[in-house]
């Protein structure tokens, strides 16, 4: 990436969660912006990365929707250069036309004067995060089913007058879903806009000098043309392949001053396991004379594919397709969910693992958060108190009597089927004595609670208490009906003895 006209080495520092030893202002000053909304619309959630230039946040839209947010250093946003050229990122990425580049979404200025651009999120990882994820290479299928891709959005590009310039593994995406997206379109060139743009004019150089072409490395821009591009394009297959960049050098400068003399060397030097047809794909497009390099990305994605088909023996496209695995977590989603939903300008909802007492990783919460954990707990205790001190009050006992056993009742399944509905008035109330009452043996007895049945001990007590009347003494008494008229006043008298 350029810096107002100065080269930089490509960009080591970690996403967020990543713990460093020394502290670093930029990523210091990135993580501030943690939990802060631009424009009213892009919550910042999670830092994916910092760069020279700029830096990026997967955000979320006030409705709901979810894009990356890429921030210019405020210190950037003051160069002319630097802005028309990261501006120009939208512009040119749209207008590839290809699935394979980058939608840019929007546009704006942040409240501190920041230019930022609206992308579309892509959860997965780089082709350079990969590489080093096994072990510091791919094997050259996967390799082959990936560049295959990346050629396809070259050529697009390309069709339509831009070169991207800065082809490198950290600038190829591969998606969760298995689809390569080609990153970093701001540094491209328009042909078409070549005579009107103060940037194809600027004599700043752009690019990673250990992905730089010769002419590239010497500074001709004229002269960086789509052959320049498969030029970067072969250097991203040989550093996935063998491990080892192009040009090698302890500084950018001792790169940039190897891609300026020196020819590649031969793939298979580094590294002979590869199959022939694959390193003859690499070493044409890494040609110090631009003519004699492939002619366009179409030319070399057919050499690719033949390669392929030599290699496997089938299709490249039958091939497998290629998966992000489980491992790869989604680092654009905040682990502390709940903070995500509420945000807390004040506590930052980024995803970084704190070490307990056990050494186990447990997930950061906010204060805000662990306030309503904490309050919702306490509530679901209170409740629960209070259901259990219900219970105890409110449970029959055994022994108890209540109100409707102080006067003789027949269980239901003893009433007449047919039985009226007689409502007695209040005056004149029959008069019972205590002889007139039933006998123990048949009234309801009590529900004992605690023993699940009926007790027996009351019963017989109070059978004892009271002699039931033998059938000798007992007169036949008519039921039917159970009542008797009284023949001055008309009301209805139950007869006790049929109760």
């Amino acid at each position: 990436m350029a810096n107002g006209g100065v080269v930089e080495p490509q960009d080591t520092r970690p996403a967020a969660g990543v713990a460093t030893e020394s502290s670093d202002p930029l990523m210091e000053r990135a993580q501030s912006l943690l939990g802060n909304t631009l424009r009213d619309k892009w919550r910042l959630d999670v830092l994916l990365g910092v760069g020279g230039m700029a830096a990026v946040y997967a955000a979320t839209h006030r409705n709901g929707s979810r894009a990356a947010v890429k921030i210019l250093h405020p210190e950037m946003s003051t160069n002319e250069f630097v802005r028309e050229r990261f501006l120009w990122e939208g512009y040119v990425a749209n207008s590839v036309g290809h699935a394979g580049a980058v939608r840019v979404i929007d546009d704006d200025v942040a409240e501190d004067g920041s230019l930022f651009l609206v992308t579309e999120l892509l959860d997965g990882e780089t082709l350079e995060e990969r590489r080093s994820r096994l072990g510091g290479r791919m094997h050259e299928e996967e390799v082959l089913v990936a560049v295959d891709q990346l050629l396809d959005v070259l050529a697009a590009a390309h069709a339509n007058g831009i070169v991207h310039r800065d082809l490198k593994p950290e600038n190829v995406f591969l998606t969760r879903s298995g689809q390569i997206k080609v990153l970093d379109f701001g540094i491209a060139r328009l042909r078409e806009l070549s005579t009107t743009s103060a940037i194809t004019h600027s004599s700043a150089m752009v690019g990673t000098p250990a992905y730089m072409a010769p002419e590239h490395a010497r500074g001709l821009s004229d002269e960086v043309d789509e052959r320049s591009d498969l030029w970067a394009c072969g250097a991203t297959m040989y550093s996935l392949l063998c491990g080892r960049g192009v040009h090698e050098g302890r500084t950018p400068s001792e790169q940039l001053e190897s891609a300026t003399s020196k020819p590649a060397r031969p793939l298979w030097s580094v590294a002979p396991d590869v199959g022939a047809g694959v390193a003859q794909v690499v070493d044409r497009a890494l040609e110090f004379s631009k003519e004699r390099r492939w002619p366009s990305a179409t030319r070399m994605q057919e050499a690719l594919r033949q390669a392929y088909a030599h290699l496997t023996g089938h299709s490249l496209m039958d091939a497998p397709r290629l998966l992000v695995g489980a491992e790869v977590p989604d680092r654009t989603q905040p682990m502390g969910r709940a903070s995500s939903l509420h945000p807390d300008r004040r506590s930052p909802t980024t995803s970084r693992p704190v070490t307990t007492s056990d050494g186990a990783h447990s997930l950061t919460m906010s204060r805000r958060t662990r306030r309503k954990a904490m309050a919702a707990a306490g509530g679901a205790t209170f409740c629960a108190v209070v259901l259990v001190l219900s219970w105890v009050i409110l449970a029959p006992r055994p022994g108890a009597r209540s109100q409707a056993t102080s006067f003789p009742m027949t269980p239901p399944a003893q009433l007449p089927a047919t039985a009226p509905v007689v409502h007695i008035p209040a005056a004149d109330p029959p008069t019972v004595t205590v002889g007139d009452l039933p006998v123990a043996s048949e009234r309801p007895a009590l529900w004992d609670a605690s023993k699940r049945a009926w007790p027996q001990a009351t019963k017989k007590k109070q059978a004892a208490a009271v002699p039931a009347p033998s059938a000798s003494t007992s007169p036949q008494v008519d039921c039917q009906p159970p009542y008797v008229v009284d023949a001055n006043t008309g009301k209805k008298q139950w007869k006790l003895e049929c109760l």
